[in-house]
């Protein structure tokens, strides 16, 4: 593909994407809740398309292709296993946290947990670990666009990934939350869209139908449509920390306190779900459809570069495009998210951080976030859907935190605990690669910060020991 052609395709698209975020700004009021979370007023076709756009990202068609390349359907159960896992959290937790959110006045929900348990350090400690765990995931992002752009353009890598970091401080330093989701109603359609026509030219040009497709795949690499071609532990390893992904994700949590109103909610749900159905088939049958024609790819995370070099070079931009653009909108959300959580969760906590200076100061990290993100991507530290999973991995260690919002008896102090000791498994087990009983780090953080939480709850619950007392002084 024409080096020319990439630039002149890639241009356009950044063109487009500086008009909506120009004329989102020019619509953009005034205070923190406006910049960063559009004041609670998006619809629900905007809600939807920002929280898939934010979700699928370069992990789904640069990560996911590859995974689906490598362990056949294996990748499809574990995928769905998120989809259907983020669906029922969001049908139970989303009405509640979109309510709480408005009735505590909450931007982030770092700060949602803060006036939930009564600490001002428990916001803080979500903020930094979010900050620890958000970057290496950020730096996905990045690297996604770096391949493409060297596979398919031969732009040098540290190039491709200073383009993106352009692209993504100006959409979201300009108009914020607003200008985010406006550009993700329009990446989202063009994400689906461009991986639709690619799945059927790919089938189509290479085996004339999807009934041959299958027919192949069957004959040529029958383990591929085994569910054992992916041990359990690792199934189960990458599996559970994207189950609890809508609540311990800052950047996707945080979208539950976007929607005007209960049924703008009900539609982004709706939307969402079906979004990643549609998005989940195609990928994996992508990754699966390549493995027939392209046996022989050693590194998985260029299959899809592989499948775009062998297509018209016009489909091939359009879904370089998508790919950009998904890879944009998950950074641009994730930058936006932690420079509220900076803000309202550390930041707005000094004394002399009046309401004048907060607004200043969350607009300064968004560069600030973003370089950091771009510096580690510059490493390349792994394979990115490995990547995604460490980081969602160390995040759960605050699921049971958020859960534990609806519980009498939790405490912020088994809040806390929990959190330190579920995210210090995560990274001295990643850090030592020592994974004990075969279990991946996620089963861990689940398992111990979840009864660290209880345990320490219920030994620290003040509630529960003042009754005992006021019982036996009336006895």
């Amino acid at each position: 593909m024409k080096t020319s052609a990439v630039v002149f395709v890639f241009s356009v698209w950044f063109a487009i994407g500086c008009l909506i975020s120009y004329y989102a700004k020019k619509k953009r009021g005034k205070g923190i809740a406006e910049y960063f979370i559009a004041n609670r007023k998006l619809g629900g076709f905007a809600a939807a398309m920002t929280y898939s756009a934010t979700t699928y990202s370069a992990f789904m068609m640069v990560g996911l292709v590859g995974m689906a390349y490598s362990v056949g359907v294996s990748a499809m159960g574990f995928e769905l296993t998120y989809l259907i896992s983020t669906v029922l959290l969001l049908t139970y937790f989303a009405p509640k946290f979109w309510a709480m959110g408005r009735q505590y006045n909450c931007i982030t929900p770092a700060e949602l947990l803060s006036k939930r348990y009564k600490s001002n350090l428990l916001g803080i400690i979500v903020t930094v670990f979010a900050l620890i765990m958000l970057v290496p995931y950020m730096s996905v992002q990045f690297t996604g666009i770096g391949y493409l752009l060297q596979g398919l353009a031969g732009i040098p890598y540290i190039v491709g990934i200073t383009i993106a970091l352009i692209v993504i401080i100006t959409y979201t330093f300009w108009g914020g939350m607003r200008s985010v989701a406006w550009t993700d109603a329009l990446q989202g359609v063009v994400m689906i869209v461009a991986s639709i026509v690619l799945l059927f030219y790919v089938v189509l040009s290479g085996f004339g139908s999807f009934g041959n497709f299958f027919g192949t795949l069957q004959n040529s690499h029958p383990e591929l449509l085994s569910a054992k071609n992916m041990s359990y532990q690792k199934f189960i390893g990458l599996s559970i920390p994207w189950m609890f992904f809508a609540l311990t994700n800052p950047q996707v949590s945080q979208r539950m306190f976007l929607p005007k109103d209960k049924k703008s909610l009900k539609n982004m749900v709706i939307g969402f779900s079906l979004f990643g159905l549609i998005y989940t088939f195609i990928v994996v049958n992508l990754g699966l459809a390549a493995k027939c024609i392209f046996p022989n790819i050693l590194q998985t995370d260029t299959v899809t570069m592989e499948i775009l070099n062998h297509v018209p070079t016009a489909l091939a931009l359009i879904v370089f495009i998508s790919i950009v653009a998904a890879s944009v909108s998950t950074v641009d959300s994730i930058i936006l998210s932690l420079s509220s959580m900076c803000t309202v969760d550390i930041f707005a906590k000094i004394p002399k951080a009046n309401k004048e200076k907060q607004l200043p100061f969350g607009i300064l990290m968004v560069p600030t976030i973003a370089i950091l993100a771009f510096i580690f991507a510059i490493g390349r530290f792994g394979a990115i859907v490995e990547l995604s999973v460490m980081s969602s991995a160390g995040l759960l260690a605050t699921a049971p935190a958020y859960i534990g919002i609806f519980w009498k008896r939790a405490t912020k102090i088994g809040a806390i605990t929990s959190i330190l000791v579920g995210g210090t498994t995560v990274i001295i087990l990643y850090s030592t690669k020592y994974f004990p009983l075969g279990m991946w780090p996620g089963v861990w953080c689940a398992i111990i910060s979840t009864l660290t939480f209880i345990l320490v709850s219920l030994k620290t619950d003040r509630s529960k020991q003042q009754s005992k007392k006021e019982v036996l002084l009336n006895e």
